[in-house]
């Protein structure tokens, strides 16, 4: 399928991906002052607790700030590809995601957490995320990653997860280096005892999910002869102590992303052949390049190493949850970085 076709099967009939990406960009903001108006608080867009029942689910957290500009209107765009393909080749028919937005801890909705959905109810959760702009806080390069990774590791409940539940974060900045328990309460609705860094808060995320960030060079820059400028590298380092280069996909093409989500599922489930004949199959060589480069790192280890393996799959046993929810704040064992 080529980018200037349109991907209609089933209940997205209708779908054109270039008029529902112009059509959601055009209606970004709109609902940040609807929301004001109507005296919306931080905590009325966090849910206590999320529940999925699927036994394939995903978080997808995306950068809400300036410099991510359209990132967002391009999934948008090609949600009935991402609903087709995540269903029918990469995990199950019974995957679903819960879309989120942050900011930095300054701004005026640091937090945004929408509920499970699958099919054209992932359009309606996108479409319910603020755009607030913000990103002005005092730490250079910096957001409020941690808020909603300890939301993850604490608040959600996935009883019927057969796989690790894949989280995929989409940003150009790297996490504070911790997070104080006042924001862990406001914004996470998280009790932790102390200020956590942001080593623990990643290691906690990272043994209840298989975790990825696909990271956008840094601000407005782009990738020159495929090198990072100063300030990239130093995001991408933090990234890569925090869960490992084989976890990063550097991307400095929006018009990418979907493809790049694709690539970190066929990671996690060994399909990296059917992604690969798949996606050489619609593109132009240029377009596969590009997804290729920033996937270089994730597909560079020996196939299946993923969080889900086949082999890691089978032996979680259907109805186990693979999730461990600690109390506190306290630092556990192991290095899984």
């Amino acid at each position: 399928m080529s980018e200037s076709s349109d991907y209609s099967p089933g209940q997205w009939a209708g779908h054109n991906f270039t008029a529902a990406r112009q059509q959601y960009d055009k209606d970004a903001g709109r609902g940040a002052a609807k929301a004001a108006a109507n005296n919306v608080k931080q905590s009325d867009l966090v849910p206590d607790t999320l529940t999925s029942t699927s036994t394939h689910p995903v978080r997808i957290d995306i950068d809400f700030t300036g410099s991510m500009g359209g990132w967002p209107g391009v999934i948008v765009g090609k949600l009935p590809y991402l609903d087709h393909e995540m269903r029918t080749e990469y995990l199950s028919e019974e995957a679903e995601v819960s879309f989120g937005a942050f900011c930095d801890t300054a701004d005026t909705y640091t937090l945004q957490i929408q509920p499970f959905t699958k099919g054209t109810e992932m359009k309606t959760s996108l479409e319910n995320l603020l755009h607030v702009g913000g990103g002005g806080g005092s730490d250079h390069m910096c957001e409020a990653h941690g808020v909603p990774a300890l939301y993850s590791a604490r608040n959600v409940q996935m009883p019927n997860a057969i796989i690790k539940p894949i989280y995929i974060f989409i940003t150009d900045e790297m996490p504070h280096h911790s997070v104080v328990k006042s924001s862990a309460k406001n914004f996470a609705k998280v009790d932790i005892e102390r200020a956590m860094s942001r080593e623990e808060i990643f290691e906690e995320l990272m043994e209840m999910y298989s975790v990825y960030v696909v990271l956008k060079p840094y601000g407005y820059g782009t990738l020159d002869k495929d090198h990072m400028d100063s300030d990239t590298t130093t995001v991408y380092n933090c990234w890569k102590q925090l869960i490992g280069s084989d976890r990063i996909a550097l991307l400095p093409d929006a018009d990418r992303v979907v493809d790049v989500i694709f690539g970190i599922l066929a990671k996690e489930v060994g399909r990296e052949d059917y992604f690969k004949k798949e996606l050489t199959g619609r593109q132009t060589k240029k377009q596969v390049d590009t997804v290729y480069k920033s996937l270089q790192t994730v597909h560079a280890l020996p196939k299946s190493t993923g969080g889900n393996s086949p082999k890691t799959s089978k032996l979680l046993g259907k109805g186990k949850s693979t999730l461990h929810k600690p109390t506190g704040g306290g630092k556990k064992s192991g290095n899984l970085v």
